[in-house]
């Protein structure tokens, strides 16, 4: 039977792995298995998937980089969830960097970039002379997924690399000729970009992102009609805004950001909304953060995290957002989009440029804006879930 590894991490990377190999296990004809890297390990292991991870590939002679990998993770400043994991983790990814560089200077590079530094390419060949994969599946992140492919290449296992969003940072590798044999991406205009960076066009393939396919259940549109009328909005237009954070700086080039700016656009909103007896203006706070101070009013409704998001976003009518990516889901099953600029992740963000957005504005012009877009009605979209399905056709190309 053919194997498929894939190599991901947490959050919505591996969101986005699960329904393809998932469908490939369904399937019956294919064996997938996960490389599930930090918090990975636990969606993969829920899912009943079978799953690896760095621990199972330590041998005796990996003293050495247990060793640094025990050092290393006293160093954290967050609670370990699975010592044995962490450890390996960082040991082996560190003594990949010390025998590529040297001992000097991969102390120092770790020093300057912590886990940014690392590229573990042996370990990943390691990795893929145990499983014997004829296909490899990563996603777009820079350090063992890069490696993954990197390595998949020195032995001639063909490599497919799945773009979560609009690879901004990370077309500085996968943009190059040769890195991977397969691109999927989220539309035509990262297509577009990928091609422009130097990917010939027919190795980028656009397939949307499987993490959304979930996001068009039928039972998450019928539920999105509900809430309407449950909530008695069915004259009314929903705005929804995820509340976000702003850095003091950016965290990786050091440019002024404006933290106030979050608390400034929600300001607007609700000075927008109190002029408006057709609107609602639904507040959704990130998990684990405070909930901000509301006004008392019928117009104004608190979306706490234990609201169906797809759900929720099949009722709006409008998301407000500066790049959250709830305004990305909501583009997806038809809601309009403004996002407001300022920001220090807009250039990490072009909703509008990439053709997500319907207007991307200054938040002194957001009210504007808004009435704008609930002037129009909801964006007609194919809501049939594809993507996994298009990505599973450019892996069985390979088959």
């Amino acid at each position: 039977m053919k194997k498929i590894l894939f190599v991901t991490y947490g959050s919505g990377h591996v969101k986005m792995v699960l329904p393809v190999a998932q469908a490939l296990a369904a399937a019956g004809d294919v064996e997938p298995v996960v490389l599930a890297l930090t918090t990975a390990a636990p969606v993969v292991r829920a899912s009943g998937l079978p799953f690896l991870q760095f621990k199972d590939f330590v041998t005796e002679a990996d003293k050495f980089a247990l060793f640094e990998g025990e050092r290393l993770m006293q160093m954290l400043g967050s609670p370990v969830i699975d010592e044995q994991e962490t450890r390996a983790y960082l040991g082996l990814c560190f003594a990949d960097l010390v025998e590529e560089h040297g001992m000097s200077a991969a102390l120092a590079s770790y020093a300057d970039f912590g886990r940014q530094a690392f590229l573990p390419v042996r370990t990943l060949e390691r990795v893929l002379l145990h499983v014997q994969p004829d296909v490899l599946v990563a996603t777009n992140s820079p350090r063992a997924e890069r490696a993954a492919i990197l390595a998949a290449r020195r032995h001639g296992i063909p490599s497919i690399c799945m773009v979560d969003l609009f690879g901004i940072d990370e077309v500085k590798w996968i943009g190059a000729p040769g890195y991977a044999d397969r691109i999927c991406v989220l539309n035509e205009s990262v297509r577009q970009f990928m091609i422009g960076s130097g990917r010939a066009a027919g190795q980028v393939c656009v397939t949307g992102n499987p993490g959304f396919d979930a996001l068009s259940d039928p039972g998450v549109v019928e539920g999105g009609r509900a809430l309407r009328v449950q909530h008695r909005w069915t004259t009314r237009r929903v705005v929804l805004v995820p509340m976000q954070t702003e850095p003091v700086r950016h965290p990786f080039d050091g440019r002024p950001g404006n933290p106030e700016l979050p608390m400034a656009m929600l300001d607007t909103l609700l000075r927008w909304v109190r002029r408006r007896d057709d609107a609602v203006l639904c507040i959704r706070p990130r998990a684990g953060e405070l909930t901000p101070k509301l006004p008392t009013d019928s117009r104004v409704i608190l979306a706490g995290q234990d609201w169906h998001l797809p759900e929720l976003l099949h009722a709006t009518d409008l998301v407000v957002t500066m790049h959250s990516t709830v305004g990305l889901e909501g583009r997806l099953v038809g809601t309009r989009l403004v996002q407001v600029l300022g920001s220090v992740f807009d250039n990490a963000m072009p909703l509008l440029s990439y053709g997500v957005a319907d207007e991307a504005v200054p938040l002194e012009l957001l009210e504007p804006a808004v009435d704008r877009q609930l002037a129009s009605p909801r964006h007609r979209v194919d809501t049939r879930p594809r993507a996994t399905a298009r990505v599973i056709e450019v892996i069985r190309t390979f088959l």
